[in-house]
């Protein structure tokens, strides 16, 4: 007997059990149950006559071409200032936080320090040398002249007269730097405390030091942003990139400032695409000075720039059902009988959308009005 004749019948017998176990009408259930895309609907002649729904195609309107913009609000960078001091010391005093208003040649912060102490000290006794250097110098000329003196010995102190004075504007020019006042300094006031004074009018954004740290020339203290020149920095897409210019109105809107949108003009244009987001640098300003003062630096906006005019395909309104970004639209296929459609929905200008057609419509009778009613009729079962 044949080894394989038992595997080949338990196999067969297998395969037609699970035949007999499917069922044809289980089968068209499940189809007939499959979910139905419901998108025409009928009204009856009583209901055309109430709702009214008039036809016809688009209409072709010239409107606005924008580009969206989002980004945020910023200053220059010569408007946000780093404070330092040029040499090492220590925090006496300050009473900033965050967010306090400054002016400028206010007081920021008291800085002790040893080493300025030194500075002064060495300055002051570089200005004695000097005075002594320039009587011996005086003279040694004068014995030059009446051929007693050494043309060498007046040659070496006219040198040492030379780098003692280098040295008083090289320490002069470093006392500048810290803040000293000189006239003082030459009175014989040497004072250990140096004022860290602020160079704009702005605000505080950030404080790094404490009463009692120590700190060096590299350190920063603190930080501050002048809100003289805020503007609106702003990220064009690359596709959109060519379409923007200097000159160009800018549309920002923010109810918090303003019921309506705030306008203002494209101040510069970047020439690189930045970052992984492809896109360009665009700067603007509001034209409404006092109301871009009310902007917070960091702060988000979203604003669209009018790139220039085109020619659409457009509908009132009244003719669309907004759905997100898109929308429908219905056309009629025949009497009192109407498929809707799906549309991309453009700029919205007086009263009229462009419309963006994703396929070829099945009709060209559009309904112009009351397609809500339309919409609400079709959600309501009345349609197949």
């Amino acid at each position: 007997m044949n080894k394989k004749a038992p595997i080949y019948i338990a196999l067969l017998s297998s395969l037609l059990l699970w035949n007999c176990s499917k069922d044809p009408k289980s089968e068209a259930n499940a189809e007939s149950t499959a979910e139905k895309v419901v998108d025409i609907v009928h009204v009856s002649e009583a209901q055309a006559k109430n709702i009214q729904l008039p036809v016809g195609g688009f209409e072709q309107t010239i409107v606005g071409e924008e580009v969206t913009a989002n980004g945020k609000v910023e200053v220059p960078p010569q408007q946000m200032i780093s404070v330092s001091v040029p040499i090492a010391g220590f925090v006496k005093s300050f009473s900033l936080l965050p967010g306090t208003p400054v002016r400028k040649g206010q007081v920021l912060a008291v800085v002790q320090s040893m080493e300025y102490v030194q500075l002064q000290q060495e300055y002051l006794q570089a200005l004695s040398k000097q005075k002594f250097q320039e009587q011996d110098l005086s003279r040694q000329e004068t014995l030059n002249q009446e051929n007693v003196g050494s043309k060498k010995k007046l040659q070496q102190i006219d040198s040492e007269y030379q780098t003692g004075k280098a040295m008083i504007k090289g320490l002069e020019e470093k006392l500048k730097l810290i803040g000293c006042n000189i006239v003082k300094l030459k009175a014989g006031n040497i004072t250990p405390s140096i004022n860290v004074i602020s160079p704009i009018n702005g605000v505080t954004k950030m404080v790094y030091v404490n009463i009692g740290k120590n700190i060096a020339p590299t350190d920063v203290m603190m930080e501050l942003v002048s809100r003289e020149h805020m503007h609106l920095e702003l990220n064009v897409f690359e596709k959109d990139a060519n379409k923007v210019q200097v000159g160009q109105t800018l549309l920002l809107e923010n109810p918090r400032l303003a019921d309506k949108p705030l306008t203002g003009k494209v101040i510069l244009v970047g020439q690189t695409i930045e970052g992984p987001t492809k896109a360009i640098l665009v700067h603007g300003h509001l034209d409404n000075e006092v109301l871009e003062q009310k902007l917070v630096v960091g702060q988000y906006v979203n604003t669209k720039i009018l790139t220039g005019k085109k020619a659409v395909q457009t509908l009132p309104e009244d003719a669309v059902v907004r759905r997100g970004e898109g929308g429908f639209i219905f056309v009629r296929l025949k009497t009192n009988s109407y498929q809707q459609v799906p549309v991309k929905l453009g700029i919205t200008e007086n009263g009229m959308v462009e419309i963006i057609l994703e396929k070829t419509l099945p009709s060209k009778e559009i309904v112009k009005a009351n397609a809500s009613i339309l919409q609400a009729m079709l959600a309501g079962g009345e349609g197949e």
